[in-house]
């Protein structure tokens, strides 16, 4: 519209500059966000994460097919050359977005270390929050509580590290803890065959650092079924005599089983005072 010889905006035209630099902020965080919480857009826009107007951004740009859901409160971005429907969304990355406390761990561990001896399509991820497991769209995720020690120290971060995921931060359980909390709970990385499978290709940790958590967690039969498994690796990794040492000294009274063994199928291993499955300690395991 003109007016005194001079182009005055219209009201849609207004409109449309004010959406213009919108749009470019939201497209410039999505291309640097692959997957984002709604608190994360949020703040991109200065917005409180509650607010009706993020809601209504995130219903445009779910339309839109730019985004695709990951669960309530998660999104992940949709590169311009794919469909919403097509897109496959890096479940760890995924998963890490789930709770702001969450370090994968366990069998998603041992893949992100490239150490698992097969791959899952469940996600562990360990937080405090409640356990649980749901169905999202990358495949389930299975929430584990850290250990009460971890927790009653504060240090629930504890031989954690980061890594990159396809451009997002993701934390780990350090290889030394995962090795720790494997052997701690199978069951969580696909039971004992699996465990053992996965920890003969472990190639390099600081033993040392094992004995520390241990120590950490106070936990007698841990120490005995971490110590039996040092002592087997100890040539390839360079395990110390003053590392087992430290492990024989926290040994508990009696003898238990470990990785799952049961009475009548178990193996006793000294000085450890670990009962284990046959193929713990069958020499055909070794090196896999």
């Amino acid at each position: 519209m003109h007016q005194n010889g001079y182009l005055v905006p219209t009201l849609t035209q207004n409109h449309r500059l004010t959406m213009q630099p919108r749009q470019h902020k939201a497209a410039s965080f999505l291309s640097a966000h692959p997957v984002f919480t709604r608190a994360e857009f949020a703040a991109a826009f200065g917005h409180p994460a509650g607010a009706a107007n993020v809601t209504s951004l995130l219903r445009h740009h779910l339309r839109a097919g730019n985004i695709k859901r990951v669960s309530r409160e998660v999104f992940a971005a949709v590169p311009a050359h794919l469909a919403a429907e097509r897109m496959v969304i890096d479940r760890f990355a995924a998963a890490s977005k789930l709770r702001s406390d969450g370090v994968l761990g366990f069998h998603s561990a041992l893949e992100l270390h490239g150490i698992a001896y097969s791959e899952f399509n469940e996600v562990q991820l360990i937080s405090a929050g409640r356990t649980e497991r749901v169905d999202l769209p990358f495949g389930a995720c299975r929430f584990v509580t850290p250990p009460k020690a971890l927790a009653a120290a504060g240090q629930a971060d504890y031989l954690t590290v980061t890594m990159d995921r396809q451009g997002v931060a993701v934390r780990v359980t350090a290889v030394e803890r995962t090795v720790v909390d494997i052997l701690h709970r199978p069951e969580l990385a696909g039971g004992a065959e699996e465990v053992l499978k996965s920890l003969d290709l472990v190639r390099y940790l600081d033993p040392a650092k094992v004995a520390d958590y241990v120590e950490l967690l106070d936990n007698r039969s841990l120490a005995s079924v971490c110590g039996w498994w040092l002592e087997k690796r100890r040539a390839a990794l360079g395990v110390a005599d003053d590392v087992l040492a430290r492990l024989r000294t926290r040994l508990p009274r009696s003898k238990h089983y470990a990785l799952g063994a049961e009475p009548g199928h178990a193996v006793l291993v000294e000085p450890w005072r670990v009962l284990l499955p046959t193929q713990a300690v069958d020499a055909a395991f070794e090196g896999v």
